[in-house]
Order: C-alpha cells, then sequence, then structure tokens
C-alpha cells in the first residue's frame, strides 16, 4: 500500500481539488497512519509558525537584504470602488428625493375607504374614523 506523503503536504498547502482531493479524503477516512501523518504535519506547522521572527544584521547574508518587490493590484479595489458608488447613489437619491406627504386620514378613507369594507377580513376593529367635530 503507497501513502500520500505528498499528497498530505499538498493538501495542507491547499494545492489539491476534485479528484485528488476526493481520494486523498478516501485514504484519509481508511489509514489510521496517514491521518497520525497528517496530524503531526499540522503541529509542526503551527509550531514553526508561532515562532518570533528574527531580525538579521545587514549584510550577514546578502539573500536576507532588503529588496523592494512590486505587488500585484488587488481586484477587490474594484469591488470597493463599485461599494462607493452605490453608496454615493443612495446618498444621492435620498439628498433629491422629495419628503413624502403626510397621510390624512379623511383623504386615506375616501382613497381605499370602499374598497377596504368589501374585504371579508376586514373589520371595524381595524378602522377607526373619529367623527368631525365642528365649531
Amino acid at each position: 500500500m503507497t501513502h500520500p506523503t505528498e499528497q498530505i503536504s499538498a493538501y495542507l498547502d491547499g494545492e489539491l481539488h476534485g479528484h485528488e482531493l476526493t481520494q486523498l479524503m478516501d485514504h484519509l477516512s481508511r489509514c489510521g497512519n496517514c491521518t497520525a501523518e497528517l496530524e503531526q504535519m499540522q503541529f509542526v506547522r503551527s509550531a514553526v509558525r508561532s515562532l518570533p521572527v528574527l531580525e538579521l544584521p545587514a549584510g550577514l547574508v546578502s539573500e536576507a537584504d532588503p529588496v523592494v518587490v512590486a505587488l500585484p493590484r488587488h481586484k477587490g479595489m474594484w469591488a470597493g470602488v463599485a461599494a462607493a458608488v452605490v453608496i454615493a447613489a443612495i446618498a444621492l437619491a435620498a439628498i433629491v428625493t422629495p419628503p413624502a406627504d403626510e397621510v390624512d386620514l379623511q383623504r386615506l378613507n375616501s382613497l381605499v375607504g370602499a374598497r377596504s369594507t368589501l374585504d371579508p377580513a376586514f373589520g371595524p376593529a381595524k378602522v377607526s374614523v373619529s367623527p368631525l367635530v365642528s365649531e
């Protein structure tokens, strides 16, 4: 039986996809040795990543001297630009849109009163109209 040691390492690096990932997961479910190896590799990786970063004196190792590396442009920038445009459009719409008219009970009753009385679920408890008091 061959044990997929290289695939376990590739899995931890996030390099396995599709069929290879399915095969590895199937093998790990049946093989206790490989499952133990995966756990050991995870432990070692987390231990190494928890070590402090040491500053080397300049010139000690020529490869360790700082080198300026251009970072690739982030494609996520366009998502931020699109979100800013949407927020600006909403703010502009909120500023330009006139305020809503106040609801007058008599106007509302004249517009929907007749239709609401035809609704069988509509009862007198749902609408109360106070009589107008004339002075």
